[in-house]
Formats: structure tokens, sequence, C-alpha cells
């Protein structure tokens, strides 16, 4: 006679409470090399949008594109205009929103 195994009743599955930050390299001419996180998102008409942040210095940089390479390109180059090129050494025009000031590009 064969002996039946018993298996214990499943256990309730439980749910990890995770978030999933994908990072990648922003490049800035003569070797400085940044962190950035990037975030997919769809538009209403279903288009994957890529959206990117990278903390540079004293400010982070926000960009956006339809692939991960056209986001990644917009960001180094927005990083090399930031420290090579001066971009925000001029006082220009900003405006203070939710108690922050932002600058006009």
């Amino acid at each position: 006679m064969k002996e039946e195994k018993k298996e214990p009743p499943e256990k309730k599955k439980e749910k990890l409470n995770l978030e999933i930050t994908e990072l990648f390299l922003v490049k800035s001419k003569w070797d400085r090399t940044f962190f950035a996180e990037i975030v997919r998102d769809k538009t209403e008409d279903g288009k994957t949008i890529n959206r990117g942040s990278v903390v540079v210095n004293e400010g982070k940089i926000w960009s956006a594109g339809e692939t991960q390479d056209e986001l990644g390109y917009y960001l180094d180059d927005i990083c090399t205009m930031k420290l090579d090129f001066g971009l925000h050494d001029n006082e220009g025009v900003s405006s203070k929103i939710a108690e922050e000031k932002y600058f006009h590009n």
C-alpha cells in the first residue's frame, strides 16, 4: 500500500512592498559622471515616455524622451551645458513656486 503524502495547506503569499528604481549614468565632458534615475510612463494615447532626473552639484536636472537613448542624450547635453558652459550662471529670470526658486531657461 502506497503512503499518501499530506501537503500542508497553501499559505497566502505575502505581497512584497518593493519599489524598483532604474539607475543609469549621465556623463559630462572631462569624465564627470552622475547617477540618474529613470521612470517609464505611458501617455494617454499609450505611447511610452521615459523621464529622468539627475542631481548635479546644487540642483536637479529633469528631462524626458521617447526612448531611453534619447533621454540619455538630453540629460548628457544638459549636464554639459550646466557644468562646462555655465548654464544658470546668469541670474536671469526665476519664479518662486511652493517655496522653491525655479530658473526659467
